[in-house]
């Protein structure tokens, strides 16, 4: 370490506590992030980052690196992407006709990290650590691909069925019945039976245009 070491310390303790080795996971923050190899090399997410300030970038891919070599991830990156540079040309004041002019410019970076032969809850799993810490002033965006089996339509239609018999048990009771009757007859019955009419004379309308006169 490069702080002085206190005055009430010997010379040869000083030289001695120079030749001691930082724990490894002090160390490593000093190092490049350890990265693991990808076995089979099939990409299951692509991060892009993106942000004005090359500081924030490096730090926050740097970040990133790391926390996917803890998880078990094989990631790839960061790669640089072109930047995106925005030019607006605006008048010096806010007169309509002012001939001067002022140039503006905003250059964004970007940065891809790619991860391959990740299992896909750990890939989600990595993605909300990233944004529970994210860097100020740093964006992601995340395409994440998944991997099914052929029969995966069929599997897709199966649950979409439970999910709407779910739905249908919740909400039988809500709105209008499928069983209920179509015919006009049918409701004139519904309606002129003596405990639908009992229940309505109370009520100070309860004189309904149906009722015979």
């Amino acid at each position: 370490s490069d702080k002085p070491a206190s005055p009430d310390i010997g010379p040869m303790t000083q030289e001695a506590l120079k030749d001691i080795r930082r724990p490894r996971n002090v160390e490593a923050i000093f190092k490049q992030p350890l990265r693991r190899p990808a076995q089979y090399g099939v990409p299951v997410c692509d991060l892009q980052l993106r942000t004005f300030s090359v500081r924030n970038m490096e730090f926050f891919a740097d970040f990133a690196m790391r926390a996917a070599y803890y998880l078990g991830l094989s990631a790839k990156g960061p790669i640089p992407l072109p930047r995106i540079i925005e030019r607006w040309t605006v008048p010096r004041s806010n007169f309509v006709y002012k001939k001067s002019q002022e140039n503006f410019e905003r250059i964004t970076l970007r940065r891809l990290i790619q991860i391959q032969d990740g299992d896909s809850e750990v890939v989600k799993m990595w993605l909300a650590y990233l944004q529970k810490h994210q860097y100020y002033g740093v964006g992601m965006k995340a395409n994440v691909f998944e991997f099914e089996k052929l029969d995966v339509g069929k599997a897709m239609d199966e649950q979409a069925q439970k999910e709407q018999d779910l739905v249908d048990e919740s909400w039988k009771g809500f709105g209008r019945r499928k069983d209920a009757p179509e015919q006009g007859e049918e409701l004139l019955e519904i309606i002129n039976a003596d405990p639908v009419r009992k229940a309505g004379t109370d009520m100070p309308m309860g004189r309904t245009s149906w009722d015979k006169y």
